[in-house]
């Protein structure tokens, strides 16, 4: 592999924010499968801050992200098996009141795990576009590459231009 490729995936990873904006510009079915691969399974990524604040004694807490922060929901203490005293978990709860499941899982033992799967199912917060960022970021060289090839012809160029800034004036 050139130098060439290697600063390009350099760059890449380097980009902030508006990596998703690029990976948007990728055809269809390997956008899916890149979205399939990397949105497997929930995570709270890097980068995601969640805060939480009490939202009064019997309901809970009240789960936020982002600056300026957004309401994604609540987490509530609970039995799930419906005997106090048993078995304490979290239940994760969207604005609309709706119980949030993942998988057939509705039950965390921690409270940051409800507020993660909170996370995960509201688009709002940003979680499965920072997982997505994060999984490409950890792509290898090789592959980074890619990927990149199959964006449009006019995007590829602007991220070449970006990446290598000195070559604009030279002749090929």
């Amino acid at each position: 592999m050139s130098a060439r490729f290697r600063q390009l995936a350099t760059h890449l990873r380097g980009l902030p924010d508006d990596l998703n904006d690029l990976l948007v510009e990728l055809p269809r079915h390997r956008f899916a499968a890149l979205v399939n691969t990397a949105l497997a399974h929930p995570v709270v990524p890097d980068g995601l801050a969640l805060r939480l604040r009490s939202a009064g004694p019997a309901d809970g807490w009240t789960v936020l992200a982002g600056d300026p922060a957004r309401l994604l929901g609540t987490v509530t203490r609970g039995y799930p098996d419906g005997q106090e005293g048993g078995r304490a978990g979290w239940r994760a709860w969207t604005r609309g009141g709706d119980p949030v499941a993942i998988g057939g899982l509705t039950w965390w033992r921690r409270r940051m795990d409800a507020a993660g799967a909170l996370a995960w199912v509201t688009p709002a917060s940003g979680a499965r576009c920072l997982t997505l960022a994060a999984h490409v970021r950890t792509l290898d060289d090789l592959a980074l590459n890619d990927l990149l090839v199959e964006l449009p012809t006019d995007r590829f160029d602007a991220l070449l231009d970006a990446a290598f800034p000195q070559a604009r004036g030279q002749a090929a």
